[in-house]
C-alpha cells in the first residue's frame, strides 16, 4: 500500500496517483486525490493571472489521464472477476466455499 504524505508538489502528488493506480490502489489513490486537489487549487491561487489558464489546463489533463486509467483498470479487474466467476459455476468443487456466488 502506497501513503499519503502531506505537502507535496503537485507533480510528485499526480506521480503518486499513478503508481497507487497501477498497483490497484484505488483506496491509496482515491486519498491521494485529495490531497492533489488541495495542492493543484493552492498552486492556481499562487500562480500570476496569465499563467493559470495554462497550469489548470496542464493539471486537468493529468487528471483526466488519471481518469482513464482507473477506468482501464477497474474493468480490466471486473472482467477478471466475471471470468473467475463464470468458471466457478461450471465447475463443480469439493468444498463450494470456495466459489464467489453473486445473485442478481
Amino acid at each position: 500500500m502506497i501513503t499519503p504524505s502531506h505537502n507535496q508538489t503537485s507533480d510528485a502528488l499526480q506521480e503518486a496517483v499513478s503508481r497507487a493506480l497501477q498497483a490497484g490502489d484505488f483506496d491509496t489513490a482515491r486519498l491521494l486525490s485529495v490531497e492533489l486537489g488541495a495542492a493543484i487549487r493552492h498552486e492556481l491561487s499562487m500562480a500570476p493571472p496569465a499563467g493559470q489558464l495554462g497550469l489548470y489546463k496542464e493539471r486537468m489533463g493529468r487528471l483526466q489521464e488519471h481518469i482513464s486509467l482507473a477506468r482501464v483498470l477497474r474493468a480490466h479487474l471486473a472482467a477478471q472477476l466475471q471470468t473467475s466467476t463464470a468458471v466457478c459455476l461450471y465447475q463443480e468443487s469439493a468444498d463450494r466455499g470456495h466459489c464467489w456466488r453473486f445473485d442478481a
